[in-house]
């Protein structure tokens, strides 16, 4: 798996204020991009992507659940404020994907989600780390595709029955 870099990390959080109040005063991020994502299931979620203000390193992306239940507002009940995912950079998502299925590595969608910036995909919780692994090819400049963020989201919808079984590789 050559060329592979860290893109981003996301959070979920109860308060996105406070998370970006924290990353902007404490951290000296920016804000680069605000969203919200609307479900089928007519929740939200508030999204903010940060980047350091001198521009480098990799990028921090922040969500919240808005209404009762729904995927973001869930997780954050049963995890807390806490790290969702770590998104890596590759240049061929396929042969990427690939690979990783044969090395038993199982995700959340059986094919990656395409759009016009980028094309991405998420693993299940992996139980050597407790945490989603994002494998993320970029086309564009743009941070975050909100209709792909907003299939992602959905896709972790009941994934930690699956991680607390261990279910997440195969062995």
């Amino acid at each position: 798996m050559a060329g592979k870099h860290i893109d981003h990390i996301a959070f979920r959080v109860a308060d996105l204020e406070k998370a970006l109040t924290f990353y902007t005063e404490v951290m000296d991020f920016e804000v680069t991009d605000r969203f919200f994502i609307d479900f089928d299931d007519n929740t939200q979620a508030r999204c903010a992507a940060l980047k350091a203000k001198d521009g480098q390193g990799i990028s921090v992306f922040i969500s919240e659940g808005v209404g009762e239940g729904g995927v973001v507002r869930e997780w954050v009940k049963q995890h807390g404020n806490a790290l969702h995912h770590i998104a890596y950079a590759v240049e061929d998502i396929k042969k990427e994907v690939a690979d990783m299925k044969k090395k038993g590595v199982q995700f959340t969608t059986k094919d990656v989600l395409d759009s016009e910036e980028l094309t991405q995909i998420f693993t299940k919780p992996a139980p050597e780390t407790g945490i989603i692994h994002e494998i993320i090819q970029r086309k564009g400049s743009k941070s975050f595709s909100v209709n792909n963020v907003k299939r992602l989201m959905a896709s972790t919808k009941g994934l930690d029955k699956d991680a607390k079984a261990g279910t997440a590789r195969k062995k």
